[in-house]
């Protein structure tokens, strides 16, 4: 009985090892990677506990398990090497005890910023308690694939986020297949005025108002902050988004976990060529030339909802900015920094923080 029970404890963790290096074609093995890669650390842990009976049985069984334990803290130590090498916090002492470490404490809220009829869009509002002055804002648009999603999700980063100093308002819009781009851009816009009108209320700073979105939302706010100067957005961050929605379209399969081809038509409403203004216009990248602000992204080597090339493309039609930053995790998959204590949570939030003393505080 010890035996099975140990081989099947190594089946297990083989499995949970070999599904987290592929790339993964269902939505349980997207999260199963999700998980096992940000929170190799405690499996590696495990396999560790397991070398000893293992090598009570015969030493070759511990061998896998010595194998098991390097391949699960890949992750952790691939973010310890990127963390020092860009300069950002890094804690291997947080891997495993998840402390927060927040400067204020959070308060979250949610009201509707638009309404028409009867559709209405909500914004969750994360304000620091304590902050006597104007914060900035980051106005982040949620993730979803364009035709699903809340402004509700990622509460524990948003919440980590906000103790920093910032007033986060993470907004909804309008969904497709329904409403088509440029509805989207029409509800930031929204958004920015709900945001102003409110301002003196939430004690925020609208000269210091900076665009972020996760996947989808990424999408929405790298084209508005591009492509709506008259916005005022101070910074662009995009994380794991697609930029280029003529990529969008033409890196889109209709077999993949996403069913990207049908994604992406429904929201832009056709192809390229039937609507040629709508894929212009929701692209980061038409706008270059004609105007720039300072932008961070962040994306997962390993990335198989939305491929890494969105992001490496985007960078290298930057390339020289010291205003761009581009944090690309190896280890990284969709979602990477959904856990505020993991690897992937650690470095996006410091790469944010960073970002946002540089050039919305106005620090060097």
């Amino acid at each position: 009985m010890k035996l099975v029970a140990l081989l099947l404890a190594l089946i297990l963790l083989s499995l949970l090892a070999l599904n987290a290096w592929l790339m993964s074609p269902t939505k349980l093995q997207w999260q199963l990677q999700l998980v096992t890669l940000e929170f190799g650390h405690w499996l590696a842990l495990l396999s560790l506990v397991l070398i000893y009976p293992a090598a009570q049985t015969s030493r070759w069984f511990a061998l896998p398990c010595l194998l098991l334990v390097c391949v699960f803290l890949i992750p952790a130590l691939q973010a310890s090497r990127v963390a020092k090498a860009q300069g950002l916090a890094f804690s291997w002492l947080r891997l495993w005890l998840p402390i927060h470490t927040r400067k204020f404490e959070v308060h979250h809220e949610r009201r509707t910023y638009w309404q028409q009829g009867d559709e209405a869009l909500d914004i969750v509002i994360y304000r620091p308690i304590g902050a006597d002055q104007t914060l900035p804002c980051l106005l982040i648009a949620h993730t979803g694939g364009w035709d699903s999603g809340d402004p509700g999700e990622f509460i524990g980063a948003n919440t980590e986020l906000a103790s920093h100093g910032y007033i986060l308002c993470s907004y909804g819009y309008r969904l497709a297949p329904k409403h088509p781009w440029p509805a989207q851009a029409d509800d930031t816009r929204h958004a920015f005025a709900w945001i102003r009108e409110h301002a003196a209320e939430l004690g925020i700073d609208t000269s210091r108002i900076v665009l972020m979105g996760r996947s989808a939302g990424a999408q929405i706010a790298a084209a508005c902050a591009y492509g709506m100067p008259e916005l005022g957005a101070g910074g662009c961050i995009s994380v794991y988004g697609t930029p280029n929605m003529h990529l969008a379209r033409e890196w889109s399969v209709p077999d993949d976990l996403l069913k990207s081809l049908t994604l992406v038509r429904q929201y832009m409403g056709g192809d390229p060529h039937e609507v040629p203004a709508a894929y212009r216009s929701a692209s980061a990248t038409t706008f270059l030339d004609q105007h720039s602000l300072p932008t961070l992204l962040i994306h997962g080597t390993l990335d198989s909802l939305v491929g890494i090339g969105h992001s490496r493309r985007f960078t290298a039609l930057r390339a020289g900015r010291e205003d761009h930053h581009f944090l690309e995790l190896p280890w990284g998959t969709h979602g990477t920094d959904y856990f505020p204590s993991t690897p992937g949570g650690q470095l996006s939030m410091a790469a944010i923080v960073r970002f946002m003393e540089r050039f919305v505080h106005g620090g060097s």
